[in-house]
């Protein structure tokens, strides 16, 4: 289960998402639910899994409706938990303008990182106990970073840099710049003494480059699972193991008992399928029972 302790609900970036999100889908107002449906309706909607799944993103949901009225939300599930078809994750209660109109956003941001979340849970799984470690990649959307790599590690897998200031990784465009692989590695280690350093290779020759030159961590850069493990061997524990390029989920266990420490898997983020989840809405009846007539506006204002 994931805690809320590194959860990114009050960075600025996801303020300004949930706000960009709600104009982009909402413009001038919502037209549809205005014509159909009584103003100030009590109204009551489900939010429900329609395939197996693990939850990601559940306190959007009230940031999100927040913007739209007086909107309350109970959960039924915690955060990070893997439910079944036809489990209610969410209810939400208030007006039945604010919850139609919130309706799509709320359900695209939590299909698209509870779709990360599962992805990811399943690669860890795929482990069983092995000690190397799934890794995410800059290869996320912009501007949905920090809301993508939490929903990685509520699916059990570790993040890797959070930008370009959070840590040194060569690969191969600066190799190409430096001068080479060796020269980049200790051009980074002059200027930056007291960072780990990790860089790209694409060779047996360029691991070799590396190691010379005192790199932390080796990335074998689409290796073939023959080629690292020749790697691993050339290594020889003298630095960390990262294995990344198209690793699959249907391969992560193959590439881990070659030895590797990491896997880095762009999918993660890029190619997480999202999951399936609706939105029931109906009128509230805590709220007492409404009249057929009293579901739409009447003709005569």
């Amino acid at each position: 289960m994931m805690s809320s302790a590194n959860a990114p609900w009050d960075d600025s970036a996801v303020d300004r998402l949930l706000a960009v999100a709600l104009e982009e889908d909402v413009g001038n107002g919502d037209i549809t639910s205005r014509a159909v449906v009584r103003a100030e309706l009590p109204a009551v909607g489900r939010i429900r899994a329609k395939s197996a799944l693990v939850v990601a993103g559940l306190a959007l949901v009230p940031r999100l409706y927040g913007r739209l009225g007086t909107v309350r939300v109970e959960w039924f599930v915690a955060e990070g938990a893997h439910v079944r078809p036809g489990t209610v994750l969410a209810e939400v209660r208030g007006d039945a303008h604010a919850l139609l109109t919130g309706e799509r956003t709320a359900l695209n941001l939590l299909q698209h990182l509870s779709g990360i979340a599962t992805l990811t849970r399943r690669c860890v799984d795929a482990l069983g106990g092995s000690p190397c470690i799934v890794r995410d990649t800059r290869k996320t959307l912009p501007g949905l970073r920090s809301l993508e790599k939490y929903a990685v590690r509520v699916g059990g897998g570790t993040n890797h840099r959070l930008g370009l200031d959070d840590g040194v990784l060569i690969k191969d465009n600066h190799a190409a710049l430096a001068g080479g692989v060796g020269r980049a590695v200790r051009a980074a280690r002059r200027t930056l003494p007291s960072q780990e350093i990790e860089v790209e290779c694409r060779t047996i020759e360029e691991v070799g480059e590396a190691l010379d030159a005192g790199a932390d961590v080796v990335l074998l850069d689409n290796m073939a699972p023959g080629e690292i493990a020749r790697a691993v061997a050339e290594v020889g524990g003298r630095a960390r193991v990262e294995a990344s390029g198209g690793i699959t989920p249907e391969k992560v266990r193959e590439i881990a008992d070659l030895g590797v420490d990491f896997i880095a898997m762009g999918c993660l983020t890029h190619s997480a399928p999202a999951v399936d989840l609706s939105m029931d809405i109906e009128c509230d009846p805590s709220v007492g029972r409404m009249a057929p007539g009293d579901l739409s506006v009447s003709d005569g204002g």
